[in-house]
Order: C-alpha cells, then sequence, then structure tokens
C-alpha cells in the first residue's frame, strides 16, 4: 500500500492516535491551566483590589463561562478565617471518545486575604 511496509503503516496509525489523543486532551489542560491562573490572581490580589468574596464568586464565574469551564457558583467553596480565606474549586472536564467516555479532573485551592467594609 503506497509502498510502505508493515512497520511503517503501524508508526503512522500510532501517530495518527496520538495526534487525535491530542487534540482531545490538550485543550482542556490548557483552559484548566489558564482559569487556575485566573484563580491564583484574582486570589492573590482581592483585598488590593477591594474585592469581598461575592464578589470574587461571581468574577470566577464569569471567567469560567468564558473559558467554557463546566462550574456554577456553589460549586465554589470559600472558607473565611478572620481576615484571610481559603477558595477550594473542583470542576471535570468530559472527554468523549466514541466508545470511551473519560473525564479529567481539576482542582485549584488557594488562600488570601479578603476586604473587609468598616462597617461590617
Amino acid at each position: 500500500m503506497f509502498g510502505l511496509n508493515g512497520r511503517q503503516i503501524f508508526l503512522l496509525l500510532m501517530l495518527f492516535l496520538l495526534l487525535f489523543a491530542g487534540s482531545k486532551y490538550v485543550p482542556p489542560y490548557f483552559t484548566a491551566f489558564q482559569f487556575n491562573d485566573f484563580i491564583r490572581q484574582e486570589v492573590k490580589f482581592a483585598a488590593a483590589s477591594r474585592k469581598n468574596t461575592e464578589k470574587l464568586r461571581s468574577d470566577i464565574v464569569e471567567k469560567a463561562k468564558e473559558l467554557g469551564v463546566p462550574i456554577g457558583a456553589r460549586d465554589i467553596r470559600i472558607t473565611r478565617r478572620g481576615p484571610s480565606f481559603t477558595l477550594e474549586l473542583e470542576y471535570r472536564f468530559p472527554i468523549d471518545w466514541k466508545i470511551y467516555h473519560h473525564e479529567l479532573v481539576f482542582h485549584a485551592s488557594e488562600t488570601g486575604e479578603i476586604f473587609e467594609n468598616a462597617g461590617n
């Protein structure tokens, strides 16, 4: 077939399979990297940008919708400890092969300081 021996055909099939798998798995990892970096920056600078926990939560959900990350506001757990807080989030990306369904699970956990109004 096209002057190729069995070994060359096998290597071409493996290369095709590798490229196909990469096209399924690389985009969710790239999106997760961008989203986790956004979360890290938002939490780190929450006090400096004068954000409370609800504003932080809504900004994260908005960015998730922009990037296509399947989460809702109730998926974001914020635990307050005095002037600091911990934000935890677990989200999943479904990978749909025709014969196999797989989910990639990502977890983000960041700690930062929160802005408090003097009146509260």
